[in-house]
């Protein structure tokens, strides 16, 4: 199964995917959560802070910058868009890895230029 998921993510992280890549991006978009009550939201924060309550205007501030991002919608309650969230998160996990990749080629040649001076 992990070779499979490995071959998955190469393919995926060819330079000539960036159409499957918005195709996959079209195909999560409609992918959102069921819509959840601002109060429901509000005291489900106040259970992870537990020493101290969150004030009903930072959690509508906070919904405000993340709707503003496209990463939830607040018509009908707070929800998820799932599918711009896994896109967002693909694509950063594309970018690490490519940076991890430079940067195990860095290492590798500073190994090999002090294999040389020594």
């Amino acid at each position: 199964m992990r070779s499979e998921l490995d071959l998955a993510f190469a393919k995926l992280m060819n330079p000539r995917m960036s159409a499957g890549l918005l195709l996959l991006h079209s195909l999560l978009n409609p992918l959102r959560s069921s819509p959840v009550a601002p109060r429901d939201v509000r005291e489900s924060v106040d259970a992870f802070l537990k020493d101290r309550r969150v004030s009903k205007q930072s959690v509508t501030n906070a919904a405000r910058r993340l709707e503003e991002t496209n990463i939830i919608e607040r018509e009908e309650g707070y929800s998820v868009n799932y599918g711009y969230l896994i896109s967002i998160l693909l694509e950063k996990v594309m970018e690490l890895t490519e940076c991890i990749s430079d940067l195990e080629d860095e290492v590798a040649d500073l190994k090999a230029a002090r294999k040389h001076v020594s």
